[in-house]
């Protein structure tokens, strides 16, 4: 049975691994270890930041004692929490057989609470008055607490995103936006193209900043003018055939493609819904690891939409806002 261990010291300032409620160096075979911890958000000011955990099989053995992982930073949606991927998700579930088949390599798994702003919804932006701080959290934060409390390769390389709904939409967006941090993406039923929206106040503010910070934060408006960068970056995201954000994410596909952006864009049927991201996870974590598998360049996932899955015509469709929940 996965175990969930609360652990909690203060090291460096940080909030990190010791006492552990049970024993976590005896994980079953071929399973790996979910946790909960607590650590130190400077940029949030918050103390005591919530984030959980998957180590992978091989973590606590030790013929692994000196092995680094890649790291998959998973971005929950909104309304939603750190533990959704886990629980509603099956990650760790999902990791376990992917590894156990060679169809990814060991990677540990970080979940971060995304929850800012009002009621929660954050978009995992920085606000624009400096109270909520998410990005800064996710980008810097995180990423460092990440490198200094487990065993990771702290390169580009080996750190990806993946992310749902509005997480989707930021696994993109800061991977875009920090190619010297992240090297790889996974969006899943996310909008590129971002509008004013319920519970963005707080985060965006009023006008003439707000629609400002959006196109800021909106892939479709920013991509012509970082081609470079982006050539350098594993790119996928997929969407469900009967989800509101379809025509965003075709829109998105059609000028990365223009632009002759290598990336990998997938339609399945299926809606904004756990049925739907539970059974593609695996699409996006054998995509952000093609480097780590050492298929190396971007190339490897360089593909057109699936047309298989596609409308005759779809691709073709005009575009329309989509407004949606998980």
């Amino acid at each position: 049975m996965r175990r969930l261990a609360l652990l909690l010291c203060l090291s460096s300032g940080l909030l990190c691994a010791a006492g552990p409620i049970g024993n976590l160096s005896a994980a079953g075979a071929g399973q790996g270890t979910a946790q909960q911890l607590l650590m130190a958000a400077p940029s949030l000011r918050d103390p005591h930041r919530v984030v959980r955990v998957y180590l992978p099989p091989s973590y606590f053995t030790p013929e692994a004692a000196h092995r680094r992982y890649p790291v998959v930073y998973m971005l929950h949606g909104w309304p939603g929490s750190e533990n959704n991927w886990l629980a509603l998700g099956k990650a760790a579930e999902t990791a376990d057989s992917l590894i156990a088949r060679g169809a990814i390599p060991e990677v540990i798994l970080l979940f971060p609470s995304g929850k800012g702003g009002f009621l929660g919804r954050s978009l995992y932006l920085d606000s624009y008055d400096g109270s909520v701080r998410m990005e800064d959290y996710i980008v810097h934060d995180l990423v460092q607490w990440t490198d200094s409390t487990f065993r990771t390769e702290p390169d580009p390389r080996d750190r990806a995103i993946i992310g749902l709904s509005d997480g989707g939409s930021a696994a993109l967006n800061l991977t875009f936006r920090h190619p010297d941090v992240f090297g790889a993406c996974g969006g899943h039923s996310g909008e590129y193209d971002l509008h004013k929206e319920f519970g963005l106040g707080k985060m965006i503010g009023p006008e003439p900043g707000a629609s400002r910070l959006l196109t800021e934060n909106s892939p479709a408006d920013y991509v012509a003018g970082i081609v470079p960068e982006l050539r350098h970056l594993v790119i996928y995201f997929d969407c469900g055939l009967d989800d509101d954000p379809i025509e965003d994410n075709r829109a998105l596909h059609r000028k990365l493609e223009t632009l002759g952006v290598p990336h990998a864009y997938r339609e399945f049927p299926g809606s904004h819904a756990w049925s739907y991201w539970r059974t593609h996870l695996r699409d996006s974590l054998i995509a952000v690891t093609v480097p780590v598998r050492g298929e190396g360049a971007p190339a490897a996932v360089e593909t057109t939409a699936d047309t298989a899955h596609l409308a005759p015509g779809s691709l073709q469709s005009p575009d329309k806002p989509s407004r949606r929940a998980p």
